[in-house]
């Protein structure tokens, strides 16, 4: 028969023992976390690389080629410069009234024009779309009360009307043509033909 004393040192194996399972689970689950919390983040950043930058498409949201050439053309009645900076291409390939021309040639013209004519208006008659071209039958007019084209102010209202085709890419106009009643145009400006025989057809 064993005493109490007995029973109690065999008893101190055992749970020494059990400390050291004990202890062996939590260390072990300790490394797991660490492992776990040094993985996961890698893992999440490998994710993240494949990902478009947050706030930031992965696809370009254009305007149409309609809404491009309607909204240069109603420029025309606002900030011109503005309009012709957004909606025309830097590299743009032009076919002006006389052939080809320059990019800063045709605003700056245009913008002459625009202040040399009291009470300008421009009116877009209409738009035909066809893939990325856009056809503008458009006219303006006004008094010619400022030089324009180094024709001095005659007082005449005077009325300039034509049709452009717009190619448009990625939001922009990339080559552009135009034909209109440009000799008539000055010939008003000078004095020398009826106004009344330039104004476009609206039907």
């Amino acid at each position: 028969m064993t005493s109490k004393k007995d029973r109690a040192a065999a008893m101190l194996p055992t749970a020494a023992a059990r400390r050291r399972r004990v202890t062996g689970v939590v260390t072990g689950l300790a490394l797991a976390a660490a492992l776990t919390a040094t993985a996961v983040p890698a893992m999440a950043q490998s994710q993240d690389s494949n990902k478009a930058p947050s706030g930031h498409s992965a696809q370009h949201h254009y305007l149409s080629p309609l809404q491009v050439t309607s909204a240069y053309y109603a420029s025309y009645n606002g900030d011109l410069a503005a309009g012709f900076d957004r909606y025309i291409s830097k590299d743009l390939v032009l076919h002006g009234f006389n052939g080809p021309e320059q990019r800063e040639d045709w605003i700056k013209g245009d913008l002459n024009i625009k202040a040399g004519l009291k009470g300008f208006k421009m009116t877009v008659l209409d738009q035909i779309v066809e893939g990325d071209k856009v056809v503008t039958r458009w006219s303006f007019e006004g008094v010619h009360t400022g030089t324009v084209f180094g024709i001095p102010a005659s007082g005449r209202d005077v009325t300039l009307s034509g049709i452009s085709i717009d190619r448009v890419i990625h939001g922009q106009s990339v080559e552009h043509w135009s034909e209109g009643n440009f000799g008539r145009f000055l010939d008003e400006l000078r004095g020398v033909s009826d106004p009344g025989s330039a104004t476009p057809s609206t039907k």
